[in-house]
Formats: structure tokens, C-alpha cells, sequence
């Protein structure tokens, strides 16, 4: 038997705030643990620019930020900003963007245009059940596998958040979208309270 804690976050914690605690969370996991690979998501910016402090700690990790591609952005008006962009390269962070594995692409195009639900919507709404930082989890974790930065089989550790920042850390075994469900989520190392 191991016993191991969970990082809890209440409701409406500050970005800054979870997403510095996550970073130490995973540092500390780190620490004990030889995973070769974090994976953030990271739709502005801010996140994988935090990495740059386990980049510190751990020098010879592989770190990959994960954020969503250029149309997406236009839809949801959302800007990277270049400093962070600055940031990530200065500590060799690697920056991929791209289509979301779970809710994005064809199906995306097929709901908006006819309504009801694809089976990407029911895979997405039962990782909701935990948090919305555990679907993105998932998702930039197949995103990574997708691009090349991260090879399928490997031990990660995924970070994501509900909106802004990171709320949301798990263990997992790598995997990309074409065969998601050969990904196997090992460990939930924080993730926020349910409302």
C-alpha cells in the first residue's frame, strides 16, 4: 500500500496563486520521481512561462507548453504574450500549437454547425467529472505525442487549469490522439474542488 497526497485547491483560487503552487507540487514530485517530461497547457502564456523554474531545478527536463491553435485563438480572442513567449525560449521550453485532441477539429466544426453531440463531447464531459484541468491534461499530453515532443510511452506529467493558469497535475503514461485510450493516468497530483 503507498499512501501519497493530493493538492486540493478551493473554488475561486487566484491563477497565480494554483499555478505557483502546481509548479512546486510537481517540483517536489520531481524530486522523487525520474520523469523526463512535463507538458503544460498554456493559452496565453503565463503557464509555460512558469515552467522556466523547474527548468532551474531540473535542467535536463524535457518541457513542452501546449497551446491552442492560431484560429482557436481568433475565436476566443485570445493573445500569447511575447514576453512569456521571450521566457519559454530563454529557458528552452519547447512552445507547440495545435487543434485540441479531444474538443477540437471536425468535430468542433460538426457541432457548431449542426448541434448534438460527437463522441469527443461525451469523452470531454466525463474528464469534466474530475475538473476541466484534467481534460485539458489529457488532451495537451495526446497534443505533445501529435507534434513529436513527447514520445508515446513515455512517463509525464501533465498541468493544466479551469480558464486561466494550472489547477490540475496527474502522472501519466504518453499517448497521442489516435490511440487516447492507450494513455494511462497514473497519479492525480493536485486538482481544484468541485463547487
Amino acid at each position: 500500500m503507498i499512501t501519497e497526497s493530493i493538492l486540493y485547491f478551493e473554488p475561486n483560487e487566484g491563477y497565480e496563486t494554483t499555478t505557483r503552487a502546481v509548479i512546486e507540487c510537481v517540483r517536489a514530485y520531481l524530486a522523487a520521481h525520474p520523469i523526463e517530461h512535463v507538458v503544460a497547457a498554456s493559452s496565453r502564456g503565463y503557464t509555460g512561462a512558469q515552467l522556466a523554474a523547474l527548468r532551474r531545478a531540473y535542467p535536463q527536463l524535457n518541457l513542452v507548453a501546449v497551446k491552442m491553435a492560431t484560429e482557436v485563438d481568433a475565436i476566443h480572442k485570445v493573445e500569447f504574450d511575447e514576453g512569456h513567449r521571450q521566457a519559454m525560449r530563454a529557458a528552452a521550453i519547447t512552445l507547440i500549437g495545435g487543434t485540441h485532441a479531444i474538443t477540437g477539429g471536425l468535430d468542433r466544426a460538426l457541432r457548431d454547425s449542426l448541434g448534438g453531440w460527437t463522441a469527443n463531447n461525451i469523452v470531454a464531459e466525463t474528464l469534466y467529472l474530475f475538473s476541466q484541468g484534467m481534460k485539458v491534461c489529457v488532451e495537451v499530453i495526446a497534443m505533445a505525442v501529435d507534434a513529436g515532443a513527447v514520445p508515446k510511452g513515455a512517463e509525464v506529467i501533465a498541468m493544466a487549469g479551469t480558464g486561466r493558469g494550472a489547477d490540475t497535475a496527474i502522472v501519466a503514461t504518453a499517448s497521442g490522439s489516435t490511440r487516447l485510450f492507450e494513455m494511462d493516468i497514473h497519479k492525480v497530483l493536485a486538482m481544484p474542488l468541485k463547487k
